[in-house]
């Protein structure tokens, strides 16, 4: 009981302050148009590395190099192959511009994201060389092969970067075109609910890196953490935040441009691919002590990196408390029904309350986004003309997604335990 009672005020407590960020937030002005949000910076000002980590990535890394590709300002594509079996290296050489191909074969391919994305590093260092380029005003970014940047995404990157101290910077991050309820869930998700918790740690400093989206200035990064600033966690991304973190390098979010990716169609799909995170979480804990004594980590970083260790762990044990005290609820009250109804629905409603108002916030920031200029396909913006009954079952799946998502955690525990290390890509659809 005592373990639930924490877990729902920690909730409630993450919920209101994501209400109170929210509501806090400067909006973009009504007036605002495409012309107004233009950056003062010139759009030549870096240099821009695009790495693309692909396995089995046919059908759809055509169309994200030609969107890369559109993009305005200076860049080079570094495709990182793993080993595909398909048509991906096909998809690749059919589009011509400043791109190049980085094979990797087995048994060195198909070692993990970091290590992928850390052969693409010394590539970097050579073509700055070759091509007499500022290390300080070379941007690496990373996008997964389904990612498509907005087209404000350059200008915002280059005002962020124009700043000297600015070293690393992660976007916005938001499902492409969602249309069947567990896709607009996922754009929920991760456009609204984890926009405004990046938010909230841009006030503690403590920005997390996403596998997607992220850039950082090469100068800066490889003389702190080296020419493979990548570890081997399944969850690469939050280990390269922690790294860079105890390297004294503060992260900075950019939620006014976003990157898209695909959104998953199969629940099971879904818990598969939570558990691959939690699990990662779960191997970053390895940098537990070295946290704990870094002089380097703010008081609010550790703080915050120390709740996202120990997450999950109370997650389970609430989802198991609530299972006890469901099955004692519903014993104790076994010959009244009517009683255990009405508890039961006021429950349900009570617990509805939350996804409703993420919901309600969710489609009100797509009507507010979609005048200034991040639109890559009107139909990525405009969704929020869902049907109705579209509407009340993407609240439902938000209220109640951890009864999904404790499968999720179930399986990377037990993943964790017996040392296996290793997932299967999803596939694309």
């Amino acid at each position: 009981m005592v373990i639930y009672l924490i877990a729902v005020t920690v909730f409630m407590i993450q919920c209101f302050i994501m209400f109170f960020i929210y509501l806090t937030e400067k909006k973009p002005p009504k007036h605002d148009s495409v012309v107004d949000s233009k950056s003062t910076v010139p759009t030549d000002e870096f240099f821009y590395f695009i790495l693309i980590p692909c396995l089995n990535e046919g059908k759809v890394i055509q169309n994200t190099l030609q969107n890369v590709l559109r993009l305005p300002g200076r860049k080079h594509i570094f495709v990182i192959d793993d080993d595909s079996v398909d048509d991906t290296l096909i998809k690749v050489n059919s589009v011509s511009g400043p791109i190049s191909t980085i094979k990797r074969k087995l048994p060195t391919a198909q070692t993990g994201k970091g290590d992928s994305l850390n052969t693409a590093m010394p590539m970097i260092k050579v073509y700055i060389h070759r091509h007499h380029l500022d290390p300080n005003r070379c941007i690496v970014g990373v996008i997964d092969a389904d990612g498509v940047l907005s087209n404000n995404s350059i200008d915002k990157l280059n005002e962020s970067f124009s700043n000297s101290r600015t070293d690393a910077v992660q976007l916005r991050v938001k499902m492409k075109a969602p249309k069947k309820i567990l896709q607009i869930f996922q754009d929920i998700e991760f456009f609204t609910i984890n926009h405004l918790t990046q938010m909230f740690r841009s006030y503690l400093g403590a920005v997390a890196l996403c596998g997607n989206g992220q850039f950082f200035r090469y100068s800066s990064i490889t003389q702190r953490l080296g020419a493979a600033p990548w570890g081997n966690a399944l969850l690469e991304d939050y280990e390269l935040t922690l790294r860079m973190e105890l390297n004294g390098i503060r992260i900075h979010y950019i939620g006014n441009a976003y990157v898209d990716q695909e959104a998953l169609l199969s629940v099971k799909k879904l818990i598969l691919q939570r558990a691959r995170w939690a699990q990662g979480g779960f191997n970053c804990w390895k940098y537990f002590k070295k946290i704990f004594t870094s002089r380097k980590m703010s008081p609010a970083q550790k703080f915050d990196a120390y709740f996202f260790f120990f997450q999950p762990i109370l997650n389970l044990l609430a989802d198991f408390s609530i299972i006890y005290l469901t099955a004692k609820f519903i014993f104790i009250h076994l010959n009244n029904p009517e009683f255990m109804s009405v508890v039961f629905i006021v429950l349900a409603v009570l617990g509805l309350f939350f996804g409703t108002m993420f919901t309600l916030i969710y489609l009100h920031q797509l009507k507010l986004h979609k005048h200034i200029g991040q639109i890559m396909k009107s139909d990525d913006m405009l969704n929020f003309r869902v049907k109705i009954k579209k509407a009340f079952l993407a609240v439902g799946l938000i209220s109640y997604i951890y009864i999904i998502l404790f499968f999720s955690l179930l399986i990377s525990i037990y993943h964790e335990l017996i040392g296996e290390q290793t997932w299967n890509k999803t596939n694309r659809i």
